[in-house]
């Protein structure tokens, strides 16, 4: 035990002679560094993905695939029947949320008033809307 914490006490002094960083600015430092002559130029890079080989691919895989990818489309773009699900989707935003479409209408009005646009087919709209309102309620 005490030998290894001189071990470690005298690498620790080592390590606080030799300093990693240098105050001293050295001329060249305020110049850039030209690439193709810097350490990095030589260094290979690993590439990251790697090509597949014929041999890394079975010969059935891409019939396998097309296949697969074949009956999953005619299953939900032929076979598959509507839900509820598939109703829902077919609402508009305004089905969905009592009140936006008079609300947008005011915003549009209002915009187009200040503008100096047209708002005739708005305020049809917004006559149309009232009547649905008091046909519901």
């Amino acid at each position: 035990m005490n030998r290894n914490t001189m071990v470690l006490s005298t690498l620790y002094r080592i390590s606080r002679r030799n300093r990693w960083f240098s105050s001293k600015l050295e001329e060249s430092e305020n110049e850039p560094i030209k690439f193709s002559s810097s350490p990095a130029a030589r260094k290979t890079v690993i590439p990251v993905i790697r090509k597949p080989t014929p041999n890394d691919m079975p010969w059935y895989q891409p019939y396998s695939v097309v296949a697969s990818v074949a009956v999953f489309l005619i299953y939900f773009c032929v076979f598959r029947e509507e839900n509820d699900i598939d109703s829902e989707f077919d609402k508009t935003l305004y089905e969905r949320i009592r009140g936006l479409e008079k609300e947008q209408l005011i915003q549009s009005y209002k915009f187009n008033k200040e503008h100096g646009r047209s708002v005739e087919a708005i305020e049809q709209r917004l006559k149309d809307l009232e009547v649905e309102e008091k046909l519901v309620s």
